[in-house]
């Protein structure tokens, strides 16, 4: 399902000052709904009161949606504000409504023309519960898509930098999921992808793991079978953060890449569910929702406002494999960007580690090996060598110093053995490799197991094709 049969574009809202007479009956709506929500608080939706108030609220905001497809209400300080105007709040009805806004981390709510009395009774119910509870069953989002509300929707506010500072790692990671989900309902209901805020989130993320990436990558590895496609797009812009620091990046454009990193993936939005969580084997027809996903992504952020233009790069490349396989097919003799190769290992090291309906997790090891020894055509071999020896495994074409004091090439191996890959000795006199190959996997000779890494990878591996051919 292509971005050709996703919906229009919804039009946008008359944001003209509302008069005298329409902000009077503005507050007066938003009162109600206040209302409402300190009600199912109190007494239940079910209560007699309640149902009145709910239908109070419905009828007055179905006249304010009378003339527009949607209205747009924001938290901004201490007020609300409809439409980017603020509204007067003189008998302090709406400071309820406020605070508990606030106090889920609400900073806007988008309400549609459609809406209905039973979503306005669900959201109120759904503000009455408590932060922790909330937060526990995925946020408020998540607790207004499970219970079937589709024209009212929330985004999460910023937190002030004080306040951030004193966020522990799983309250930065959350926060991570929350504005990565925002930014795929966006997508997908084709609206303002919230810029600022991933933006924001993606820097607070990198000075964190510049300081310490243990704590954070650690959470990456926590995984929920419901959260799959955000947790995915999160975990890869921290693996790719954390990789491209390590190939030098500066802060600027590592921050980019992060940014580029956590929205690779949202032209996932665009295939079924049915497909996206298949258990089985997918048809040919379900394959091609798959491989229209990136060109999908790369549309959907192209010329967006504030995004730099690498998102669309990466979102459009992140499958197509140096060796020319994978998909869209690029032009002959090019080559994905640099960040592209970098963000294609990320992405390949979190779903083969994350459990799925059709296989089991791999371990990291396992999938390392994979792209360093059954892969090497599709990923960049020197980045996939400075991934793996981060890792302690051994790249194809790495020299290492054996149990016997002999020198050796590493010529392959496999996902099963990843510690145990095939060589072939090397004489240190002319650093000339001999024919034979040994298989680690096979040898029992202590000697031959591998002791070290004779010299970093990046120091010689560009010189052992030569070696190997020589």
């Amino acid at each position: 399902m292509g971005t050709e049969e996703t919906s229009a574009v919804p039009r946008e809202p008359n944001n003209s000052r509302p008069t005298s007479d329409a902000h009077s009956r503005i507050t007066q709506s938003l009162a109600k709904l206040a209302g409402c929500i300190r009600s199912v608080g109190l007494y239940g939706r079910e209560h007699p009161v309640v149902r009145e108030m709910v239908q109070a609220a419905h009828e007055a905001l179905l006249q304010l949606l009378v003339s527009e497809p949607f209205l747009t209400l924001a938290v901004a300080d201490e007020y609300l504000a409809l439409q980017s105007f603020p509204i007067e709040d003189r008998s302090g009805s709406l400071t309820s409504f406020v605070d508990a806004l606030k106090h889920h981390r609400i900073g806007e709510i988008r309400l549609g023309a459609g809406i209905a009395a039973e979503e306005i009774a669900d959201f109120a119910e759904a503000l009455s519960v408590d932060s922790e509870e909330l937060g526990a069953r995925g946020g408020m989002r998540e607790e207004l898509q499970r219970r079937g509300v589709v024209n009212i929707s929330v985004r999460g506010s910023a937190l002030a930098a004080e306040t951030r500072e004193a966020m522990d790692p799983a309250e930065v990671y959350e926060e991570a999921l929350v504005v990565i989900e925002e930014a795929l309902d966006s997508v997908r209901n084709r609206v303002k992808i919230p810029v600022d805020e991933i933006k924001m989130v993606v820097a607070d993320s990198l000075e964190r793991l510049t300081n310490n990436d243990d704590a954070l990558l650690a959470l990456a590895s926590i995984r929920s079978y419901d959260r799959y496609l955000s947790e995915h797009s999160v975990n890869v812009c921290f693996l790719s953060m954390v990789f491209g620091r390590t190939l030098g990046l500066d802060s600027r454009t590592a921050v980019e890449l992060g940014i580029a990193a956590m929205l690779h993936d949202v032209g996932k939005v665009f295939i079924s569910d049915e497909v996206m969580k298949k258990p089985g084997k997918l048809s040919e027809e379900e394959w091609e929702q798959v491989r229209r996903h990136p060109v999908a992504g790369a549309r959907a952020l192209a010329g967006t406002a504030g995004l730099p233009p690498l998102c669309s790069t990466i979102a459009l490349e992140h499958h197509a494999y140096c060796d020319g396989t994978g998909y869209p097919a690029l032009p002959a003799n090019e080559r994905p960007h640099f960040l592209s190769r970098l963000v294609s290992i990320a992405d390949t090291y979190d779903a083969l580690t994350t459990e799925r309906p059709y296989r089991e997790r791999w371990s990291g090891t396992e999938a390392i090996a994979c792209m360093l020894y059954e892969g090497t055509s599709r990923y960049d071999r020197e980045m996939v060598a400075r991934f793996a020896s981060r890792a302690g495994l051994y790249p194809v074409g790495s020299f290492v110093r054996l149990g016997n004091g002999a020198l050796a090439i590493v010529t392959g191996g496999s996902r099963k053995h990843p510690l145990k890959p095939t060589l072939r000795l090397v004489s240190e006199a002319d650093m000339k490799a001999r024919p034979e190959t040994i298989d680690l996997a096979q040898s029992e000779d202590p000697g031959l197991e591998i002791k070290e890494l004779a010299q970093p990878v990046e120091a010689l591996l560009p010189y052992a094709d030569l070696i190997l051919a020589a």
